[in-house]
């Protein structure tokens, strides 16, 4: 590597680290600016920084997240090792020394050799490479049921709704539906096939990605290189190999490639020799990397190519790769069956499951609170979702007696008044015990002890939470395992329900447990009016996580909106009216969350609307006159004038943070396309 290039990647790990304060240090307004006049100082394009920059974001604390979400390359991990024990002023010295061209200490030269000595080859031998992956699949791969464990349900699901997909969860299956409502059924086990093969498709787009470069600079137009593609795997003759050569070999040794001779033998071999990669679809298709992918693990392609594509996530996403250790493969012994029921006097040789929780989910309105839920609970055999609100009751959640119909038979015919035949018999009313959400899942939980069961609580703080919970409220002192600490004893009517029923005798002499797979969650949201509060007693009996706003992940974050004369993003537009909200001391839970509007109704006027009167209302009841512009006296001003006018004085941040955001979408273009070089 270059002495340029190695001080490049300094400092964009400089810039990564210490983001705006790093720009303003060394003198810069905007990062914009900051690329460009490094760019002159040490002769490296300006877009090289800003991918270095990128690669180290997942790694450091900023407001990005990075392009790239994978381990650092070994030159990379050097500059992250050494230099993350400085201080910001002890790199910021650093990174001015180099930009004025001064004479760094022998620590810093030393840092710089082991840097190059860290440097990799840009490409690996794709055959080798392919060959590896097969051969861990087919030792290590146990074709056995898998269990989803909830934090890869959790990152799959946000990794898939960003792409405009939605997931549910099964036992052993899952259900992805795409974003043109076409349903595929995917086994589990493909979730663990496909963990195989993601360093083989990672190293493929990388393949793919030099390959795009070259064939940009060697031909002006997509047609041109498109048919160079097609040619190039029917008949690639030896002069037209030697002839294409020396253009690859310039190009690598341009990147600083180690080896660029081994480079360009690998790139013309995966050019014209799809044997030599187990390919077979042209590589100018998005979907190039499926054939490979269902060779090596030898599926059948029609049916199982989405394999290929949950390979292809991984390769793009690290962390949800590093959670595949995380699916337990299920012994055929432990799995319930369908028709049987096991008694909760259960032999010791069956383990009860643990590890359940109390959880609180608690944000902004608009977060993804249920979602999250959802993804990380809602696929257990039995989640049972209750939402709590003024009204609701210890006996709608616990259970009661309450009046049902019995008939009584061949009492004769009756008539409605309409003419229609009554058939169910003489009608006569009872008393019977109704079990309430919570014991519903508790006998559930109770009479299957391996697997997981969850009762789901939406909104805990718009009813009398404690009153609800009632005596109930004691369970949830856990112990390690998950189960309660304490019991108590059932009320008559719950203890002659469980005997009588469920048959779970031990009740009446042991009393109430939560067992140890029966997890209870709930959402909440501090901001809304009217709510209320949880004393001490019951919220130190929950573990709490906080969900932050983040408008990043949002699948709807471009659509667009029309706002004062101007189309507008939904992320950009909610990320102003949230930084002026902090600005005059609102606080974070009554922010405004990317879903507070659903993906399908943001272009909705509608909608528009109701976030328009969260902010009169609610938020700005008293402090209308500190945010809405000075001609807006009443609501109806505000909506009727929202679409031509700036009524929330939002407009001269908006058009800055716009600009920026085109000018560094542009930049990101230029990479993404692979216009400028990488290094």
């Amino acid at each position: 590597m270059k002495e340029n290039n190695k001080i490049a990647l300094i400092i964009g790990y400089y810039l990564s680290r210490f983001d705006t304060d790093g720009v303003h240090a060394l003198g810069f307004k905007t990062s914009s600016e900051a690329f460009e006049k490094i760019s002159e100082k040490i002769q490296v394009k300006a877009n090289s920084i800003r991918q270095m920059r990128d690669e180290f974001d997942p790694y450091c604390d900023n407001s990005r997240v990075g392009y790239k979400n994978e381990k650092l390359a070994p030159s990379r991990q050097v500059v992250y090792d050494k230099f993350s024990i400085f201080s910001f002023d002890e790199m910021t010295t650093v990174v001015k020394a180099f930009l004025e061209k001064e004479i760094q200490s022998d620590e810093i030269q030393n840092i710089l050799i082991e840097i190059s000595r860290e440097e990799t080859a840009v490409l690996k031998n794709l055959n080798e490479l392919a060959k590896e992956c097969k051969k861990k699949y087919q030792d290590e791969f146990k074709p056995s049921d898998v269990s989803l464990s909830d934090e890869f349900k959790h990152a799959f699901g946000t990794f898939i709704r960003k792409s405009g997909s939605s997931v549910d969860y099964n036992f052993a299956t899952t259900m992805v539906t795409t974003g043109s409502n076409k349903k595929i059924l995917v086994p589990n086990q493909w979730f663990v096939m496909a963990a195989f093969m993601a360093d083989l498709v990672k190293e493929l787009m990388a393949y793919k990605s030099n390959l795009e470069t070259i064939l940009t600079n060697a031909f002006s137009t997509t047609k041109e290189r498109k048919n160079f593609i097609v040619s190039a795997k029917d008949v690639f003759s030896q002069e037209q190999r030697e002839s294409f050569k020396p253009i690859v070999i310039k190009y690598f040794s341009s990147i600083d490639d180690t080896d660029p001779e081994s480079s360009t033998d690998f790139i013309l071999s995966f050019l014209s020799d799809y044997d030599w990669w187990f390919g077979s679809k042209t590589i100018d298709r998005s979907d190039f990397f499926v054939s490979p992918v269902l060779n090596l693990l030898n599926v059948v392609n029609v049916t199982q190519s989405y394999i290929a594509d949950i390979a292809n996530f991984y390769a793009t996403d690290t962390a949800l790769l590093n959670l595949v250790p995380e699916l337990k493969q299920i012994s055929s012994e432990l799995k319930p069956s369908p028709t049987s029921k096991i008694d909760f006097n259960v032999p010791n040789s069956i383990m009860r499951k643990t590890g359940a929780e109390n959880i609180i989910i608690y944000g902004a309105p608009g977060t993804g609170k249920s979602r999250l839920l959802e993804d990380r609970f809602g696929t257990e055999p039995l989640t049972k979702r209750v939402v709590f609100h003024p009204e609701y009751t210890y006996f709608d959640f616990i259970g009661a007696y309450k009046p049902v119909p019995v008939y009584k038979k061949n009492s004769g015919d009756f008539e409605y008044s309409d003419g229609t035949k009554f058939i169910e018999g003489e009608p006569y009313i009872t008393y019977k015990f109704i079990p309430g959400p919570f014991v519903e899942v508790l006998v559930a939980a109770l009479k299957d002890p391996v697997n997981m069961y969850t009762l789901m609580i939406e909104e805990i703080n718009r009813a009398n939470a404690a009153a609800v919970f009632g005596e109930v409220f004691q369970l949830l002192d856990r112990t390690s395992e998950g189960d309660s600490e304490y019991a108590v004893m059932p009320s008559d009517e719950l203890r002659n329900y469980l005997i009588g029923t469920c048959k779970i005798v031990d009740i009446a002499r042991t009393g109430i447990k939560i067992p140890s797979n029966m997890n209870v969650v709930a959402t909440m949201n501090s901001a809304d009016q009217g709510v209320s509060t949880l004393d001490s007693a019951f919220k130190r009996r929950w573990n709490y996580e906080y969900l932050k706003i983040d408008i990043s992940s949002a699948v709807h974050k471009d659509s667009v909106i029309s706002y004062a004369g101007n189309e507008v993003k939904w992320g950009d537009f909610i990320t102003i009216i949230n930084d002026k909200l902090k600005k005059i001391g609102i606080g974070e839970d009554r922010l405004i969350g990317p879903y507070f509007i659903k993906p399908s109704e943001v272009e909705s006027r509608k909608a528009i609307d109701k976030l328009l009167l969260y902010l009169w209302d609610d938020v700005l009841r008293h402090r209308r006159d500190q945010f809405f512009a000075g001609d807006v006296f009443t609501f109806s001003d505000l909506c009727e004038n929202f679409i031509t006018d700036d009524v929330l004085q939002i407009g001269s941040g908006l058009t800055q943070y716009i600009s920026t955001a085109i000018e560094d979408t542009n930049e990101e273009e230029d990479i993404d396309n692979n216009i400028e070089g990488s290094i």
